[in-house]
This record gives C-alpha cells, structure tokens and sequence, in this order.
C-alpha cells in the first residue's frame, strides 16, 4: 500500500472510462425501458411515439442517438485494444424500434463487460488520428477516450433521456444517474 504522502495511484484508462461506458449504457437502457413501459401504460406504441421523436426539427431523432452512443463506445473500445472497429454510418439507417435501441444497448453492454473482465493493457498513449467537429486531429489514446469518446457519449445519452422527457415519459433525475452507479431503478 502506497504512503499517504506518495499520492495516489493513477487510474488506469481501461479503469477510468470502462465503468462510465458500462453504467451509461445501464442507465440508457433503464431509460428505454420506463419510456416503453410508460408507453404501455398509455396504450400507445412506444415505436410509433418515441423512436423518432426529436428535441427540434434539425437534431437527429431517439434511434439515432441512442445508435450514436452505442457506436461512440464501441469505436473507443476499439481504440483502447488497439482494434479498428468496422461501425455503421448512424446516418444511414439507425433503430427505429425500442426492441432494435434495447438490444444494441445490452449488447454493447457485455462487450464493456468482457473487456472489463480482460483489463489487458490499453494503448493510452499510442497516437491515433480521429475526427473531431469534422476536424483532423492526432491524439493519444487516452485523449481521444476521455475528451472526446466520453464527452460524445454522455451528449447522445442525455439527448435520448431529454428527447423521452420532452415527449412527457416521467423520468427524473434518478433515472439517469442511478444508472451510472449501478442502481438503475
């Protein structure tokens, strides 16, 4: 055990950005499910009333972001194991049925978890090109995780739960951040 003066460990990347991924795709699922529940409860199709709803016209709909948050994690995963994942253009075509967005959502899910399981060494400061607000930049590994493959993640899945709050599904608070510390409702 490390003396008190020798200050903490560092956090290794795999440690730092797997729980978020992990819970913050807990939390999405928890929050697709009470929108298909509250849907239920309605009586109303929660595929004809959510998957396509948006926040306004020109920000792309629910099947989309939840789509786009699946795929950020899976991209970053990719980077942290040193493997180029081949991903669809969320452009193209995304989920349009809350069967579709829950089964990406858990399957995603395990992946983290068998990576998490595996906690091989990463490549954190191995340099990689991405993309970024349609830029070229070069950037270690651990920057491309924790400055923009976090950030881009957390954005699509706080729009899903505000497009479902929007439409009246009665999600609070909780119902996000339970998620990320494993208590999802």
């Amino acid at each position: 055990m490390p003396s008190p003066s020798s200050g903490p460990l560092p956090l290794s990347l795999c440690d730092f950005a797997l729980p978020i991924f992990c819970n913050g795709l807990g939390s999405l699922l928890h929050i697709l499910e009470e929108a298909r529940k509250f849907a239920q409860k309605q009586g109303l199709n929660a595929d004809d009333v959510y998957a396509q709803a948006r926040l306004i016209e020109d920000q792309l709909p629910l099947g989309f972001q939840v789509q786009n948050a699946v795929q950020t994690v899976m991209i970053n995963l990719g980077r942290m194991k040193g493997r180029q994942r081949n991903i669809d253009n969320p452009f193209d075509k995304f989920d349009k049925t809350f069967e579709e967005m829950e089964m990406r959502v858990s399957m995603a899910q395990v992946e983290v978890r068998k990576v998490m399981e595996e906690h091989t060494d990463t490549r954190d400061e191995e340099l990689i090109d991405i993309r970024a607000g349609g830029r070229p930049l070069k950037v270690t590994v651990r920057e491309a995780v924790q400055l923009h493959g976090i950030p881009n993640f957390l954005f699509h899945i706080t729009t899903a739960y505000s497009i479902l709050r929007a439409k009246g599904v009665p999600l609070g608070k909780a119902d996000f951040i339970l998620g990320f510390v494993g208590l999802a409702m």
